[in-house]
């Protein structure tokens, strides 16, 4: 979460949808740090200890379901292995099946959440499909015009060759509310 009461808004930040570049690029902007905000925190939640934040133009950035699995897949066997070794080894199915199962550490992994239950309540939902122009229609709505830095960038195949029949349906189940909430497709750009 980034908030700036001098420019009006509230950065909600959504894992896996390009919101590292996002936070990085408003930085400078930030004048309010609440207490008890988590950089993760849904908007709900921010706007439920924070009524004075409601005023303020609220946005985030979600992503293609089936994308954000295969992405955040790609940056735990990176990023995450040393701390969590179960991604060290841990297939893109496997790893399905483990949240599938409700195995005790995939609740703690905040890109499991659904991107609608961090982003509700947004005045404004851009698309990671569509970061830069979706970005900088955010900051013209606030007047700022920073410049959006790649960060956290994760390489990967494309994410339909990552699913069987059973993933896929499984990414369906999950995030349905994803799914039907902003218009996503599998195999289908956002």
């Amino acid at each position: 979460m980034i908030v700036s009461r001098a420019r009006g808004f509230v950065f909600a930040h959504v894992p896996k949808t390009g919101g590292i570049s996002v936070r990085a690029a408003l930085a400078p902007f930030e004048d309010c740090r609440l207490r008890d905000m988590e950089t993760h925190d849904t908007l709900a939640a921010l706007l439920a200890r924070h009524p004075e934040t409601q005023a303020l133009f609220k946005f985030a950035f979600v992503r293609n379901p089936w994308d954000r699995m295969v992405s955040f897949h790609a940056y735990a066997r990176r990023y995450l292995a040393r701390a969590m070794p179960v991604f060290g080894t841990l297939s893109f199915d496997a790893m399905l099946r483990a949240l599938d199962r409700g195995e005790a550490w995939t609740r703690t992994i905040h890109a499991f959440r659904p991107q609608g239950e961090i982003a509700s309540g947004a005045d404004f939902t851009g698309r990671f499909e569509r970061l830069a122009a979706d970005f900088a229609r955010a900051c013209r709505h606030v007047g700022i015009a920073p410049a959006l830095p790649c960060k956290n960038a994760t390489e990967h195949r494309p994410y339909s060759a990552c699913y069987n029949n059973w993933g896929r349906d499984f990414v369906a189940a999950r995030y349905a509310d994803d799914v039907a909430a902003f218009g996503y497709r599998f195999g289908v750009a956002g």
